[in-house]
């Protein structure tokens, strides 16, 4: 059918406008005819030049001049000041975009302020640092000290055992023993009569004694004699005490300081205890320095009996004028 007017094309789905458009229909969208189909293929085949067009078709036509209409339509160049502002605001942009994704560096020169949250949790790490680190160091080192003491003390006492076994069970002791019990433990360097060990060679001098500014310290207590005779090794029990820390009854009263009490530790473990060396060679840790042995009772029957290791049976803290002497082959007491 020839078409006269160029603007039945599409004429098939016509676009209403949105405001004469019932809401509840649902809006249509213009497309071509299947005949304007055709003429527009049959157009861009021929590059859209009337003198390619072959027939004279109307609908080509049509859509030519349409066309043309569009290529005539009036239209004004982009002004300088609105290119200008376009790309500053381009550049606005990426200048924007470049700050959120970059890290600024700090200027040394400006002063650094404290931040209170910042303090408060560096105040808070010290505290707790302090609080977990000095008593760990603390535990740390007070395990150093028993395992010194208990190394020194084995060590000793493998050296009085060695001595024992090349003398007939004997035990060391100085060459003026035989008057040592006429002067109190604390009026004398008990622990002298360790000697023999070291001049012997079997353990070495610091064992004993350790030197400092001058000074002779001992190092070490050994268990004090009754008789001479009965000072053997083969004749104690196994149990009981071969040597142990320095006394600190003894050191108190040889210093003059106020008398501290005989059920105190040693003072190389701040008074909290005292490690011993046992005839059998064990070296415990005693939280308190008294020896545990078995004794019987009035009336026959076996109990344990507290025996200290400071001092000799019978011993009175608030009347005792010094250390005195046991009087007992099984009364442990230890001296330096």
């Amino acid at each position: 059918m020839p078409m006269n007017d160029p603007s039945d094309i599409g004429q098939n789905s016509r676009h209403e406008p949105a405001e004469h458009r019932d809401p509840g229909t649902p809006m249509r969208i213009a497309s071509l005819s299947d005949p304007d189909r055709k003429a527009v293929d049959r157009l861009f085949e021929n590059g859209f030049e009337a003198d390619a067009a072959t027939g004279g078709d109307a609908r080509e036509e049509a859509l030519r001049s349409l066309l043309g209409n569009l290529e005539a339509y009036p239209s004004e160049g982009s002004s300088d000041a609105l290119v200008d502002a376009t790309l500053a605001g381009i550049d606005r942009h990426e200048a924007g975009r470049q700050n959120r994704f970059s890290i600024p560096r700090q200027d040394e020169r400006a002063p650094r302020g404290i931040h209170l949250p910042n303090f408060f949790a560096v105040a808070a790490s010290l505290f707790l640092a302090v609080g977990i680190g000095v008593p760990l160091f603390q535990t740390i080192q007070d395990h150093e000290e028993v395992t010194m003491s208990q190394h020194r003390q084995r060590t000793i006492g493998q050296a009085i055992a060695g001595f024992s076994f090349d003398n007939e069970g004997l035990m060391p002791l100085a060459a003026g023993a035989s008057t040592q019990r006429d002067t109190p433990l604390h009026g004398q360097s008990y622990s002298e009569n360790l000697r023999p060990l070291v001049d012997g060679e079997r353990c070495e001098g610091g064992l004993l004694v350790a030197e400092i500014d001058g000074i002779r310290i001992p190092m070490v207590s050994y268990r004090v004699f009754v008789t001479l005779e009965d000072f053997r090794l083969d004749r104690l029990p196994g149990g009981e005490v071969l040597t142990a820390d320095p006394n600190p009854v003894i050191r108190s009263l040889r210093e003059g300081g106020r008398r501290i009490h005989h059920l105190t530790g040693a003072r190389r473990h701040d008074g909290d205890g005292v490690v011993i060396c046992r005839i059998d060679l064990s070296t415990p840790f005693l939280a308190r320095p008294v020896d545990l042995q078995e004794g019987v009772g009035p009336d026959g029957t076996s109990r344990i009996r507290l025996d200290p290791i400071w001092v000799a049976d019978g011993y009175q803290h608030e009347r005792s004028a010094g250390i005195g002497w046991p009087s007992l082959r099984t009364d442990d007491v230890l001296a330096h």
